[in-house]
Parts: C-alpha cells; structure tokens; sequence
C-alpha cells in the first residue's frame, strides 16, 4: 500500500540520495531520523486523527502543538518544546472570493533534530515547489533540518512579492483615475478595501519577522552556522515586504486625501455653476418681476415698444452675464 494522497514522506541520505517513504515505511521514522546525517520531511494535507496519532509516536510531538493542529488559525508564532521548535505560518493563495483580493493558507512547520514535518489544510503552492526541489537536489535543500526549514519559510515568503506588485498596481492605477478627475463609482469603497487587505496582511507578516529573529539568535539547535546566513536572508525578505506594506499604505492615504480634494473640487465647480445660472436668471426675473406688477402710473406699460425693449434687457443682461462668469471659468 503506497503513502495516502495527504501524506509525502522524502528522506536525504547521508550520500546526498533520495529515499521516498510509503505508508508501511512511516512507522521506521523515528529510526531513520535518529541516525546520523539522515534527514526526514513528512508532509500532511488536511490532516486526520490518524496523522495525529503518527505525529505523536513517530515524532513525539508536544500535546499543546498538536491541540494548535486540532483548533487550527494560530497566530503566526515559534513555539520551542525539548528538541523542537514548532513555527506558525500563512502562505498566500490565489482567491476564489470575488470581494478578497488573496486568501491565506495556514502552515505549521514542525523541525527538530533530523526531521521536519509540514502541515497544512490547502493546496499548497509552495510545498509543492520545495517538494519539487527535494526531489531534484535532495542534498541542497535538506542539507540539515535548518536548511529544509528555510526552503519552506523562503518559499512562503517569496509567495508574498506578486501579491504585493498586484496590490500596488491597483493602487497606481486608482491614483491615475483619482489625478485625472475621473469620478468612478466605488472609488471610495475600493480605498477602503485595499487598506483592509494590507491590514490583514500586515497582521500576518510582522509576526512571521519575529519568527525569523527568534531563530536567527542563534540559541535553537536547529540554527547552525551553515543555515544562520539563510536566515539572515529570510529576515531581509521579510522586512522588504513589510517596507513594501507601509509604503502601500502610505500611497493609498495619499490617494484617499487625494479622492477627497477631487471630490470637494467637483462640488466646488457644481455649486459655481450653479451660482452663474442662478444669477444669470435672476436678471430677467427682477426685469419681469418689476413690470408684473401692474401698478398704474408706470408709464413704461404704456410704451409701444416697451415689450420688445423689456426683453432686449432680458436678453442683454443675461448674454453679459454669461459672458462675466465664461471669462471668469465658473462654466
């Protein structure tokens, strides 16, 4: 019986070899990883009680770590049990959702000595391309359990650069239809969207960077000098992307502010249009208002050409008008 479609189970040789594990080799695990130079990724989608039970035996996994398995959407965090660190995560995923602009993947990445375990609930583009390159250079990816856990935090990390040029080039291209006075539908509510996506992206970084510090310190067996300068890498990329997350959120407040003043401009050049018109038909009125009123020693009523000369001044005073506010651009 061959290895569940959940499960993926590769080992690195101390030859740099390939070995891939099938179900009834699961159970030699904890053998295999206890010799020297061997390194074990057991990868698990969705998993199962089952699963559970292999973790604990095979890798004796902390209760309280398999407790965060079973309650699922942890903080993203570094938890350190004897001999094992257990590290929290979310990969971006493409999304589905037509109102969210990406969906995270939970990750929880379990690295002690000879082994590291992932588990995750979703398609998982990143695993898929570590696994990939363990198949291919088994004995550059999974150097040391260090060097394995790197590839996987790197390659999740890597999955957060398109999101961000996606998300920047809706916000220039919000910007050049806010600069060129386009008044587009939802404008507002496209802002205040973008803003919301890289809070919650914001929120599930910076604690990823503390991840990253914690285990750049040094004091984690795990964390030897071959992988620290990788670590050190993964810091850098972490914090690009939070530089990257505030400068986003600085253009889309410059973009909001800048809404704003195009709006307020828009309603300006209504309310001066407005005014011109107003005064513009406040002239005749006044013209036709003083002569409706029927007064009998007004001897303009008495004029033959009084009817034609009132609507001459009509006339006059409305095209000055017109002409007044055209030169003074109020339309």
């Amino acid at each position: 019986m061959t290895t569940p479609k959940n499960r993926t189970c590769l080992a690195r040789l101390p030859g740099g070899e390939l070995q891939v594990l099938t179900e009834k080799d699961l159970h030699k695990i904890d053998a295999l990883r206890a010799k020297a130079e061997h390194v074990v990724w057991l990868d698990i989608a969705t998993p199962t009680a089952e699963d559970l039970d292999l973790l604990r035996d095979e890798f004796s996994v902390h209760p309280l770590a398999l407790e965060d398995l079973e309650k699922r959407n942890q903080r993203p965090k570094i938890d350190t049990y004897a001999e094992q660190q257990i590290i929290v995560c979310y990969e971006v995923l493409p999304t589905t959702k037509r109102e969210a602009a990406f969906d995270l993947s939970e990750l929880h990445v379990f690295a002690g000595p000879g082994y590291v375990v992932s588990v995750h609930w979703e398609a998982s583009p990143a695993i898929d391309e570590v696994t990939k390159r363990f198949r291919d250079r088994p004995d550059a990816v999974a150097r040391t359990p260090g060097t394995l856990l790197y590839t996987i935090l790197d390659s999740v990390v890597d999955g957060y650069f398109p999101l961000l040029d996606k998300l920047t080039d809706k916000i220039e291209d919000l910007e050049d239809k806010i600069l060129a006075g386009k008044r587009a539908t939802g404008t507002l509510r496209t802002i205040l969207a973008l803003k919301r996506h890289l809070l919650e992206l914001r929120r599930t970084i910076s604690p990823l960077r503390d991840v990253a510090n914690a285990l750049l310190r040094r004091d984690l067996p795990l964390v030897d000098d071959l992988s620290a300068p990788y670590f050190q890498d993964l810091y850098d990329h972490l914090i690009r992307v939070l530089d990257q997350l505030d400068l986003q959120r600085d253009l889309l407040a410059s973009a909001l502010e800048a809404n704003l003043s195009v709006t307020s401009n828009n309603l300006n050049a209504i309310m001066k249009r407005l005014t011109a018109f107003t005064v513009i038909l406040m002239v005749p009125t006044l013209i036709a208002g003083i002569y409706g009123m029927n007064f009998h020693a007004m001897p303009e009523l008495r004029w033959p050409l009084g009817y034609p000369l009132a609507l001459g001044a009509m006339l006059v005073t409305m095209v000055g008008a017109a002409i007044f506010f055209k030169r003074k651009d109020w339309f």
